[in-house]
C-alpha cells in the first residue's frame, strides 16, 4: 500500500512536469503534486516530508527507471555485459524510448542541484564505464553517448528533434564499431 502511494506521488510529479505550460519553467509543490496525486499534503509528507525529499525521490525514480529499461534491453545487469554492449544498449534504448518533456526535465534539474546529479551517478555510472581503456576508444564510446543524449532530449523537448532517428541510431553504433576496432588495436 505504500508502495503505491509512493509510486502515485511520483508519477504525480512527473505529469505535472509534463503538463506545464509556462514559459518560466516547471514549478513542483507538496501541495500541487499532493493534489494531483489524490492525496492530502499531510499524507504525501508521510512519503517524502520536504520539497527536496520528494525531487530526489523522483530524480531516483527516473534514473533507476532507465538503468530497468537498459537491463531489459540486454537481459542482463551491466555487470555481464562489455563496455561496448553497454553503450550499444544505451544508444538503442536512447534512440527508441518513449519520453517526454518530464523525463527532460527530471534529467536538467540535476545541472542546477548538484544533489541531483548522484542518483543519474548512481544507476547509470556503470552503464558508462570506459575505466582501462584507451583514451581514443573512450572518445568514440563519449561521442556515441553523446550523440543518444542529444536524441532522446530533442525528442523529450520537441526542439529540432530528428527526422530520421534511425540514421542517428546507426551513426552512434558506428562510432562504438570503432571503438572496438580500435581496442582490438590498442
Amino acid at each position: 500500500m505504500a508502495k503505491d502511494a509512493r509510486e502515485r506521488i511520483l508519477r504525480a510529479a512527473k505529469a505535472l512536469a509534463e503538463s506545464h505550460d509556462s514559459v518560466q519553467g516547471v514549478t513542483v509543490s507538496l501541495e500541487s503534486v499532493a493534489h494531483e496525486a489524490g492525496l492530502t499534503k499531510p499524507g504525501l509528507m508521510y512519503h517524502f516530508p520536504t520539497k527536496e525529499a520528494l525531487m530526489l525521490g523522483l530524480v531516483d525514480h527516473a534514473a533507476e527507471e532507465w538503468a530497468r529499461r537498459l537491463r531489459e534491453h540486454t537481459g542482463r545487469t551491466s555487470a555481464e555485459l562489455t563496455c561496448f554492449e553497454r553503450h550499444r544498449a544505451y544508444v538503442a534504448v536512447a534512440t527508441t524510448a518513449e519520453v517526454s518533456r518530464g523525463d527532460y526535465w527530471i534529467f536538467s534539474d540535476a545541472l542546477y542541484h548538484p544533489k541531483l546529479a548522484q542518483a543519474w551517478s548512481r544507476h547509470l555510472s556503470p552503464w558508462f564505464d570506459t575505466g582501462g581503456l584507451d583514451q581514443r576508444v573512450v572518445s568514440l564510446l563519449t561521442a556515441a553517448r553523446f550523440c543518444a543524449d542529444g536524441a532522446w532530449m530533442s525528442e523529450a523537448t520537441g526542439v529540432f528533434p530528428s527526422d530520421d532517428l534511425a540514421a542517428v541510431r546507426e551513426h552512434a553504433l558506428g562510432f562504438i564499431d570503432a571503438a572496438e576496432k580500435n581496442e582490438g588495436t590498442s
